[in-house]
Parts: C-alpha cells; sequence; structure tokens
C-alpha cells in the first residue's frame, strides 16, 4: 500500500491506523496557509467509529518507494464525520482542515508602532498563537522583512492578522506545515520543479486574463479620529499600459499613509499586469513542499515538426515558470497518487472575504446600524 492514515486523540496518543478500509483519499497543501483540507471513506458500521472523533489528530503518510519507509505528508483534525447507510453498504465520510485552521479560533487585541513585520508575528505567535493553540514554530521559520510599519491596530482572528502582515509585504508564503510548526518566509523565485511534456504530465489548462489587474487601490482602514481611514495609490506605469482598473481594499488594521502605500504596492507588484494561471495533472510521488519556501514550476515543451504546429496537435511553447499556489494529492482508484496544482496568483481569499466582511459589521455597528 502506497499510503497509511495515522489517527490520534485530541492530545496526539494514538488510537488507530487505517489503511485497507479507506478510499477516496485527498489532502490538499497551499502556499498561502500550508496543509489544508483533507477527506477520505472509511468502510465502518454506524456508531462503531470509536477511532474517529472530532478534532482528532490525523497524519498522512506516503510510502517512499526507494527506501520503503512511510513519511509524513500531511498533519490535521476531524472537523466533520457522514454517516452514509445504502441498504447493506456502512460508510463514514471523514474530512477536516490542517492545523492552520487553528488560526481562525484565536482572537487578537493588539497595537504595534514602530515594530518590523516578522517582529510583530513573533509576538502574536508567542503571546495568542503558541500558548492557545497546537501550533510551534522556531526562529528560522520567521524570516525577517525590509519593512516597519509605523502603527498597526489588530482586533481579529489570528488568521487575518497573518494575512495582512503578509500582504503588507507581498512577497511572503505562509501557514502550518506537516509538523504543526508555523512558517513565515520570503516566496522563492528559483526554479524548483521541470516537468516535460509527454511524461508524467496527464493535463495542462493555461490562462492569461486581464481581468483581475489592478492599478489603483482605495485603502479603508480603521478607525482615526472618529472616521474610517482612507488612502487612494496609484500604479501610473500600469495604468498607462491598462488604462484605469480600481479596487477597494478594506482592512481594519491599517491606519497611516505609509502601511496604506505598502499595502497598495505589495497588491500591484501581483496584480498590476495580466494574471498567469494554469491548473496541471501530474502522476508521481513528489512532495513539492518539502521544503518552504516552494520552488517555481517550469513546464518544458517537448520539441514538435511542422505538420504538427500546422494541424494544431501543439499549442504550447516557451519556458514559463508557475508558482505553485495549491496542490491537491488523492490516491486514485489504481492507487496511484496524482497530484492537481493550481499555479500562478494566489491571494488568502477566504480570509480575506471574511476579514472585509467583519470591517463592514464594525463600521455599522459604530454607525449605530
Amino acid at each position: 500500500m502506497i499510503y497509511k492514515v495515522l489517527v490520534s486523540d485530541k492530545a496526539f496518543v494514538p488510537v488507530a491506523e487505517i489503511q485497507h478500509k479507506i478510499s477516496g483519499l485527498s489532502w490538499e497543501y497551499t502556499r498561502i496557509g500550508g496543509c489544508g483540507a483533507f477527506k477520505f471513506n472509511v468502510a465502518q458500521k454506524f456508531c462503531r467509529e470509536v477511532d474517529l472523533g472530532i478534532n482528532f489528530n490525523i497524519k498522512i503518510y506516503v510510502k517512499d518507494l526507494t527506501t520503503n519507509s512511510y513519511d509524513l505528508w500531511y498533519q490535521g483534525r476531524i472537523e466533520n464525520k457522514n454517516h452514509n447507510i445504502r441498504n447493506h453498504d456502512e460508510s463514514i465520510s471523514v474530512s477536516g482542515l490542517g492545523y492552520q485552521s487553528e488560526l481562525s479560533d484565536i482572537y487578537v487585541d493588539r497595537d504595534y508602532t514602530s515594530d518590523e513585520v516578522s517582529v510583530v508575528v513573533k509576538s502574536i505567535l508567542d503571546n495568542d498563537i503558541v500558548p492557545n493553540t497546537n501550533i510551534t514554530y522556531s526562529g528560522g521559520d520567521i524570516t525577517a522583512t525590509s519593512f516597519t510599519p509605523d502603527s498597526l491596530e489588530f482586533n481579529t482572528k489570528a488568521s487575518n492578522c497573518m494575512r495582512t502582515l503578509s500582504e503588507l509585504i507581498g512577497s511572503r508564503e505562509w501557514g502550518v506545515d506537516k509538523d504543526r510548526k508555523f512558517f513565515f518566509k520570503e516566496r522563492s523565485d528559483a526554479v524548483g520543479f521541470i516537468y516535460p511534456f509527454g511524461k508524467k504530465i496527464l493535463s495542462f489548462s493555461g490562462d492569461n486574463t486581464s481581468k483581475e489587474i489592478v492599478n489603483r487601490a482605495i485603502v479603508i482602514g480603521g478607525d482615526v479620529s472618529g472616521s474610517p481611514y482612507t488612502k487612494t495609490v496609484n500604479d501610473l506605469n500600469s495604468q498607462l499600459k491598462f488604462n484605469r482598473r480600481d479596487a477597494t481594499i478594506q482592512n481594519s488594521a491599517i491606519v497611516t499613509d505609509a502601511v496604506a502605500d505598502q499595502f497598495a504596492t505589495a497588491l500591484f507588484s501581483e496584480f498590476g499586469d495580466v494574471v498567469r494561471r494554469a491548473r496541471v495533472t501530474v502522476l508521481d510521488t513528489q512532495r513539492f513542499e518539502v521544503t518552504t519556501p516552494m520552488g517555481t514550476l517550469q513546464i518544458r515543451p517537448r520539441l514538435f515538426t511542422y505538420n504538427e504546429r500546422q494541424y494544431r496537435k501543439f499549442l504550447y511553447s516557451g519556458l514559463i515558470s508557475y508558482q505553485i499556489n495549491r496542490i491537491r494529492y488523492k490516491i486514485n482508484p489504481q492507487g496511484v497518487l496524482q497530484c492537481d496544482l493550481s499555479l500562478g496568483q494566489l491571494r488568502p481569499d477566504i480570509a480575506e472575504t471574511i476579514g472585509q466582511l467583519e470591517y463592514k459589521i464594525d463600521q455599522l455597528a459604530n454607525q449605530g446600524v
């Protein structure tokens, strides 16, 4: 068997090792967030799943075919169990998230003045996250930045704090890894993975779009003297090239011009030009997040002949390196590990949406609505 799943209770005491009863096993890793969602089905009778408790720990191991040993690839916690009974067939659908989800369990109420970003990250970890969650970190997991905000005000979940700090810099890769360790590191542009067409690539779909270009940001921040802080920042070079593309950015931690300018500049660095994305499916036992930050992935086109190009059998050429944003590992029905990769630009979508909704609610409350 190429994989095994170890179940532990909330105190991390192993209670079961599941292997042959599992089907539909899949798990995710994202550049922003780390270990993401997982799910699998277990052939188990109703009310007999004593080893699958809510918030129980899940570790997924994949077999190293060269050493025949099992390596840890993923760690998360069970958040949902669904019982499925059809005639004589009974099973349980189990799903959950990596320990990044604990960042949404903790509320942070802190203000910072003239502290470099990595210092703020460590402060929130030391005072709010590590004492109250199962997440740890080491000094080498948090790399220094070149930006010192003059003022930051946090009254939100820890996940939103880390999102804000990451987006201030615009080149961070952060989250919680398979060892439940938090990391906050500078993104790498070095080519880490090369895949040529015609070998391990099962499918490729590329997308270049101008729909998401942003070159004028209206930053709406926290309360300053009774009114929401507002600052408009322009990317003139992008505006000359694509005309003006506005976006409203709401983040209650921003209360000064210097921080607003840095936030908008980081946004423009990713969305001031055409956005390039791709989806690739590969058949491989490669763990892409073996180191953080992850290197980029380069797709190598195969050589083609005149006739192939004439009849449009080959429609892609050129060496393009993509950031790996999301990886979905799954064991296919043949028992082989398959990887679906989302490549290109990615910002923390759900955390950003929640943060914006929280800010709007706070503003309405302040206005007595």
